[in-house]
Parts: structure tokens; sequence; C-alpha cells
């Protein structure tokens, strides 16, 4: 049965409005009937009658209350048509029937976090839609109460302990199988970290045709939410990628770099339509930003255990693509990983107004192993190599697609310490360099080379990136101790 629900709010700004008016729309694209001043209040209409019938009516299902400072403000002065909603609420939301029916949903906080929650809702559960970088758990949280689809239903109680507790054989996935493995295997053998590595990326590698993606309409409207939903299913197998990262590369295991690097050279039999059977380019996408996003986590990772030279390796070796055209063996650098997914940029820029698509899946949709400072930071460390050693491939530059959610006044600390003899000396060769002497060479020759040419930017955006000898101070280089 299709839930009927009414969205309670004040006006506020445009961009506010836009905001509630998208919201509204997705909702109804995920089969949720949507009541809204914007589209159902017609001229003539009754305004206080259209506002007490949405908040009475047994046919809503949920009434949703977007609180903000105004909708506060008016709602505890009793001020206007949300004053008015206020009156009708409040005796409605202490009957015992009524428990469920209103979510406050906080779409701002004050300079010190706290909730615009008016009186009448201070104390009920709300759900927080003040962070633009949790939106996507924030909607889920949402759209599940709506449907009555928990994430976290109460399970039936066992009758049984779990098979790997009790049985010799593990009934699992096998890139977690492989994972456990790891875990428990590495401590007393770490000379076979590249053997149990070569055998969980094999595992990962023939996981991932159960993620092939095939649209079911042409409509940019419907691709866009498949191709995103194919993306948060994939979500579990990345965890499982990312702990074998966090394990493996730490610096007592010794990790081949061949192995990574062996994994990212399968890229373009996944991605080229060759080898996929024909299927449409853009149903490719979900893969070219798989990949991306994994390339981005591995080098986080490594920064994390201050495995630096992994990270060296990572962004000066030779990848050998094979070409699923030509079947010939190309030599490239690692920004072949990088691929603009057209179709995911325009759905999330026409539809939710987003700048960046590709940088707000990945920070939306965050995995809490890292932190967003961090992803961002490698995103730009990216954009800066490929920028400071430009090569002559096709697609030979990494465009900071992350940067615009980087916090505006912070910097990057591991630029800031290069002033550090000892960092220095750790990470220089993710520089491609021996001495600091050479790097301020370098640093200076770039700095001339982009002299009178514009930053880049995003669109027609006023967020612009820095090149990189803004973000290290040349002349302090390796000057501490």
């Amino acid at each position: 049965m299709t839930k009927k629900i009414f969205i309670s709010y004040s006006w506020g700004t445009k961009e506010y409005q836009d905001w509630v008016v998208n919201l509204a729309k997705r909702l109804m694209n995920d089969s949720v009937d949507v009541v809204l001043d914007k589209w159902d209040l017609k001229d003539g209409n009754d305004i206080f009658h259209f506002m007490e019938s949405m908040v009475k009516s047994d046919d809503i299902y949920r009434v949703l209350v977007l609180c903000d400072r105004n909708y506060k403000t008016k709602a505890d002065n009793r001020d206007g048509g949300v004053g008015t909603e206020t009156q009708i609420i409040t005796p409605e939301i202490y009957k015992d029937q009524k428990q469920e029916k209103f979510i406050p949903l906080v779409t701002e906080r004050d300079e010190n976090k706290n909730t615009y929650l008016p009186i009448f809702l201070s104390a009920r559960k709300y759900i927080d839609f003040s962070n633009e970088e949790y939106f996507e758990e924030s909607y889920e949280e949402l759209l599940r109460n709506i449907l009555d689809a928990p994430s976290i239903p109460k399970p039936k109680l066992g009758t049984k302990a779990p098979a790997y507790i009790t049985d010799s054989v593990v009934n699992n996935t096998a890139t977690n199988s492989i994972l456990r493995t790891i875990e428990n295997q590495l401590l007393k053998h770490p000379e076979k970290v590249n053997n149990y590595s070569t055998r969980f990326i094999d595992a990962f590698i023939e996981s991932l045709p159960d993620f092939q993606f095939q649209s079911s309409s042409s409509q940019l409207e419907i691709y866009g939410k498949e191709i995103l939903d194919n993306i948060f299913s994939y979500k579990i197998l990345r965890e499982d990628f990312l702990d074998f990262l966090l394990i493996t590369t730490k610096l007592e295991y010794n990790l081949d770099v061949e192995i990574l690097i062996n994994f990212f050279e399968k890229k373009n039999n996944i991605i080229d339509q060759k080898n996929t059977g024909g299927s449409n380019y853009y149903d490719l996408e979900n893969f070219s930003f798989i990949f991306q996003e994994l390339f981005l986590y591995t080098i986080a990772i490594c920064l994390k255990n201050k495995n630096y030279n992994l990270v060296e390796e990572l962004l000066y070796s030779k990848f050998y693509f094979i070409d699923g055209y030509s079947g010939k063996t190309e030599t490239k650098s690692f920004t072949e990983i990088y691929r603009y997914t057209e179709n995911i940029e325009r759905y999330l820029q026409r539809d939710f107004k987003k700048v960046s698509g590709f940088g707000h899946l990945v920070i939306t949709n965050l995995s809490d192993k890292l932190r967003k400072e961090d992803i961002i930071f490698v995103d730009s460390l990216c954009h800066f190599i490929s920028d400071l050693y430009p090569t002559n491939n096709h697609g030979d530059t990494w465009f900071p697609r992350l940067y615009i959610y980087k916090d505006r006044y912070s910097t990057y600390d591991f630029f800031d310490r290069l002033s550090s003899k000892r960092h220095f000396e750790k990470v220089k060769g993710i520089f491609n360099i021996d001495s600091k002497e050479e790097f301020q060479n370098i640093l200076t020759e770039y700095k001339n080379s982009k002299n009178g040419k514009d930053r880049i930017r995003f669109g027609n955006s006023f967020n612009s990136v820095p090149f990189l000898y803004e973000m290290i101070d040349i002349d302090n280089i390796g000057v501490n101790r």
C-alpha cells in the first residue's frame, strides 16, 4: 500500500525551498506519495483548512516537520502559517495513536551544534539532515521509517550456535572468508602475506561481476537512481577490501606492490565494452566509480599505515593496461584509473544540484575506517602529482573532484609538516625526489610554468583548486628537526 506523507516547513530562502522540493521529489521517486504546498495547494484554496486537513487526515501516514531556525522561531511564537500548524499539531502529537505520525527532521543547527527544535517537539526523536555529508544515511533512515522497513529489525531467536563456531566448514563469502584467514594467520606467518593477498584479490575480482549493472530505462532520473543503488549495494564488498588493506599494508608485512598494481590493471578488462558482452558504456560507470574510489582508499590506507614506499610505487610505477578494443598492452600511469562518470554527474547535478557527483558519492558513502579529510587529501595529492609530472598519455590528468568538500580554511597537515626534516625524509619518495634542493628546484620551475595560468574550477562554481606550490612553503622545506 502506498504511504502518503505531508511536509510541514517554513519557506525561508529560495535555496532552502529548492532543498525541500528535491527531498520531496526523491521520496516520490522512491514510491512515497508526498503532499507538498508547492504542488498541492492551489490558488484560491484556504491555506489553514489545507494545513488542518493534512495534519488530521487519517490518509496521511507521516507528517515530516522540517526544523530550522526560521521554523522554530515561528512555531514558538505562534507566528504565521507555521504558528497555525503548531496549534493544530500540538494536541495531535500527544494523542497515543499519533505518537509515530510526526517526525522532526533537523535541517539546521546553531553555532554550538544545537538543534533548532521547536518547544512542542523538543523531547521527540528526530532524524538529522543538518550535515550534507551524511545526507544519504539520514535519507535512508527516513525512507525506512516511512516504508516500515527498519535496517535492523528484531531478529528471531536462533536455535543453535553459529556454524563458524561449531562447524569446521565456514559458510561465508569468498572475500570475507579469506579475510578471516589473513587476520588469524599473518601474525603467525607474516611471510605468507603475498600468497594470502593474491588469493583475496582473485576472490574480489571474481565477485565484481555480481554487481554488473544494466539500467531498466534510458531516462536519466531512472538510470541515476538505479546506478546509485548499485554503487551503494557494493559497500559490503568494499569494506572487505578496506579491511584487507588495513592489515596487509602494515610495514611489518612487506606487501609486494605488484599485487595491488595487478589489481588496478584489471580495470580495463571489466570496464571496456568489448569484454562485457557489448554492454551500454554508461551501464559500466559503476565500475569506473568503484575502481577510482578503491584507488583513493588504497593510497589513503597506505598513508594511514605510514607505508610511504607503497604510495610511491603506486604513483610512479607503470601500469600495464590491456586495451579492450585493440587487445594491445599499453603502459600508463595511475591517472588511467581516473574516468569522468558522465551520467552520474549529470543526474546528481540536475536532480540534486551537486557540483561534483563523484565527490558527493564518496563523501556521503564514506567508510568509517577513514576520516573525510584523509580521502579528500589523497584525491588532491593524486591531482598534484599528475599536474607536477604530466605524461604524454591520453587522460593523464587526475581532476580532484573531492576538493570542493574540503573545509574552507583548513590546510593539509602532510604538506605543512614538510618543514620537518624527519617528515620530509620519510615522504620525499612520494614526490619522486632525493633531496630538498631537488624538490625546491622542481617546485620553482613548476611555479614559473603556471605563471599567468588560471586555477582549475568546478564548472561555474567559485571554488577553485590551488597549485601545489601554494600548498607548500618552498623556502622552508626540511629546515626543522
